[in-house]
């Protein structure tokens, strides 16, 4: 079994789900995920080790 590692940690830039793994992510939360998942990810501009802004929705008046 591979090691699950995160360093640095790796963030979803966006919410998505891995249909290979079953997996769901949530953007801007760490990706737990194998060194190979996260180097699929990232080559598909899923992760980044920089901490996305995640919007709060606007109060309504």
């Amino acid at each position: 079994m591979t090691e699950k590692t995160n360093t640095p940690p790796m963030y979803a830039t966006r919410d998505f789900n891995d249909s290979g793994t079953g997996k769901s992510f949530v953007k801007g939360k760490p990706v737990a995920a194998t060194d190979g998942e996260l180097a699929n990810y990232e080559a598909g501009g899923l992760v980044s080790p920089d901490k996305p802004k995640v919007e709060q929705p606007a109060a309504k008046a």
